[in-house]
């Protein structure tokens, strides 16, 4: 591409694409001679000098735009003819052209530049009313006939020819034939750029004979000055966010980057450009960003929250914001029906002890909570009771909330846990009969029950209050508390949340095992200190209460450990693996019975003491984090982590596995941990406990 015939035609390229042809400002034919021009240059500059009027001249042309149309007429051949080619040729002079050649030139010529010369104000102002000037198509037809004329580029061979230049050569006029069509409708998309509805304009650009691939390119060009302005508006919304003006963040969305946007996509639609379609995909995650910031404050899920995510919703053009936001709106959802879970609770607390025990209740929330949204609720809830104002009605449930299964959302947690409290409440206010209430994790194993409990409620046992209801165990329960288990024999710090459980469940486990408790019927449930109520220096307060439950929680009536305990050590049978973590598995430090060629650790399997003979020794339950791009990639990382665990490994008769789940690379179900196993290269059984 020759690079004098490129800087020319930008020189040319727009509006003024005819009102600045040297030609038309010289007052010149367009095959002027050298020394003709330079006497007209000598009259014209003489003339202009003692303000005469000169033949031919415009008033409007200035000596600055005098002097730079000699500049082309006289210097670089090649940008003389760009302005040739946008000049009017006249009858054919020595070129052997058909007329019909140099007169649909020029009617292409006199349609355009009478349409340029029109006040951008009145183009602008047709725009506005979705309308362009006939005269744009007429333009349009007579150049796209001209560019398809092989008469037309025959002529700027023989101009070139002529002209009689080293820097003209055949390359010259195939430069021109590949970019004409865009600095032909520069004009338009720079219009088109200034205006408030650009539509029309952009439209009639299929009029033009551009091709559709270089169409989308040069109207991305012309768009160019809107995308830095969107860039930088939506900049400093993001910065104003960040300082917590939320409303502040909305207003200038409405105000500057909607309207912008609107204008961006009159010009360059979000359908076929792809910087349009980035551009209000930003707009859309600052509303989103927006309402997850509100609904933060003021913990509802109505009003400008909903507003605002349903505009981002509608506005979202990538499939990860489309899911972003709808996982938001979910998780919302999820949190407006507990809290109006909570209300009620609150309703029934004052309905039944009054307005004073439920604004205490609440009061006591409030001084617990660090939760924002939940704060915000509960003073709500306050000045209502103050104000002998609050209800409660049962909410209906919208399309959208029956749509699906939802997803959890972290911050519903804060909730969850509050409404744990309530519903403990909730049992004792409306079952103040049903069975005796005890409890079963006491201050120390003597604080307990001494005989075998059975719990009635799985609820009950869950809610995070070890005080349950009792029944006698001839009646349909739940669980059987069955032993009070020590976790430490001397006095040490707390060894972790997810130690202390699996500890724990070994040891129930064990004790269902000499009750004689099938492990395909019967599984353990613990109640274990957490780290609050961990003693390091009184060991005798460390313990766990164990119950017998039934699988998928099915009830029965009868004592299920009627019989006597054997004291004996046995295998329980336990999974190393699974898909709720590792707070269920045997812990570090016990062992694996038996031999398993199958490798699927998600099954139970006999787990032992590791004085007694088994084939493997847990080794512990290292961290992983993923993702992976295959198995070998995650084996590859599972089997370093468990290594640095067997650094003492006593002798190469001896091998670490890494117990990887066939649920590695398993959606939504991040894996976390490995568990680690110690054993001998020939799997055969042992006894010794070899790892420190």
């Amino acid at each position: 591409m020759d690079e004098a015939v490129l800087t020319g035609l930008r020189e040319v390229a727009g509006p003024e694409l005819y009102r600045r042809n040297a030609f038309r400002v010289t007052g010149l034919p367009v095959d002027v001679d050298r020394p003709t021009a330079r006497r007209r240059q000598q009259r014209l500059a003489a003339a202009l000098k003692v303000g005469a009027d000169v033949d031919g001249l415009g008033s409007s042309v200035s000596p600055e735009q005098l002097r730079g149309a000699f500049d082309v007429l006289l210097g670089d051949p090649r940008r003389r003819l760009v302005h040739e080619v946008f000049g009017t040729w006249g009858a054919p002079n020595g070129c052997e052209c058909p007329s019909t050649t140099h007169a649909e030139h020029d009617r292409a010529v006199q349609a355009h530049a009478e349409v340029l010369d029109m006040a951008a104000a009145d183009v602008l102002a047709l725009a506005m009313d979705g309308r362009v000037d006939d005269r744009w198509a007429t333009a349009a037809s007579a150049w796209t006939k001209t560019l398809r004329s092989a008469t037309f580029w025959r002529h700027l061979h023989h101009r070139v020819e002529r002209l009689d230049d080293r820097q003209l050569d055949a390359s010259v006029v195939e430069s021109l034939r590949g970019e004409l069509p865009g600095v032909l409708v520069a004009p338009l998309l720079q219009l088109a750029a200034t205006a408030d509805y650009p539509a029309p304009l952009r439209k009639s650009l299929a009029d033009w004979p551009v091709p559709e691939r270089d169409r989308d390119r040069l109207i991305e060009e012309a768009a160019g000055p809107q995308y830095e302005k969107l860039e930088t508006i939506m900049g400093e919304l993001h910065r104003l966010l960040e300082s917590g003006d939320i409303d502040g963040t909305v207003a200038r969305v409405h105000a500057e980057a909607l309207p912008a946007l609107a204008r961006l996509e009159g010009l360059a639609p979000v359908d076929r450009h792809r910087p349009t379609s980035t551009a209000r995909n930003r707009i859309a995650v600052a509303l989103n960003n927006c309402a997850v910031a509100k609904q933060g404050k003021v913990g509802r899920y109505e009003g400008d929250v909903q507003t605002w995510l349903a505009e981002a919703e509608t506005l979202a053009t990538d499939p990860e914001t489309v899911r972003r936001i709808d996982e938001n709106r979910e998780g919302f959802l999820g949190e407006e029906r507990a809290i109006q879970e909570f209300r009620a609770r609150v309703y029934l607390l004052q309905r039944t002890h009054g307005r004073y025990a439920a604004m205490q209740f609440l009061r006591n929330i409030l001084s617990q909570s660090d939760d924002e949204a939940m704060t915000t609720v509960v003073r709500e809830m306050l000045t209502e009771l103050n104000a002998g104002e609050f209800s409660y009605r049962p909410a209906q449930r919208s399309a959208e909330e029956r749509q699906g299964r939802r997803r959890r959302v972290l911050r519903a947690l804060a909730v969850g846990a509050l409404l744990l409290v309530i519903y403990v409440l909730y049992h004792f206010l409306n079952n103040p009969d049903d069975g005796q209430r005890v409890d079963v994790h006491g201050r120390s194993i003597s604080d307990n029950p001494t005989a075998v409990a059975c719990v009635g409620d799985a609820g009950d046992w869950r809610d995070g209050d070890s005080a349950v209801g009792l029944v006698d165990c001839s009646q349909e329960h739940w669980a059987e508390v069955v032993a009070y288990l020590p976790l430490a024999v001397e006095a040490e710090e707390y060894p972790g949340t997810e130690e202390v459980s699996r500890l724990a469940m070994f040891l129930c486990a064990e004790k269902l095992a000499q009750f004689s408790l099938p492990p395909e019927t019967y599984e353990p449930e613990v109640i274990y200190p957490g780290q609050s109520d961990w003693e390091a220096s009184d060991p005798e307060a460390n313990y766990a209460t164990c119950a017998a439950r039934r699988m998928n929680d099915t009830r029965w009536d009868g004592q299920a450990t009627a019989a006597s305990s054997r004291n004996v050590e046995l295998p329980v049978m336990l999974p190393l693996t699974s898909r709720q973590g590792s707070f269920g598995n045997p812990p570090a430090g016990t062992c694996v019975a038996a031999a398993q060629p199958s490798a699927n650790w998600d099954e139970k399997m006999p787990i032992v003491r590791c004085d007694q003979p088994h084939w493997a020794q847990i080794l512990g339950y290292p961290p992983v984090t993923g993702p992976w791009s295959d198995e070998g990639a995650a084996k590859a990382e599972a089997d370093a982590a468990c290594s640095s665990l067997a650094d003492s490994q006593p002798s190469d008769k001896y091998a670490v596995t890494a117990a990887l789940p066939p649920w590695w690379n398993e959606p939504g179900t991040p894996l976390g941990y490995v568990a680690c196993l110690g054993h001998r290269v020939d799997n055969q059984l042992f006894s010794e406990w070899f790892w420190q």
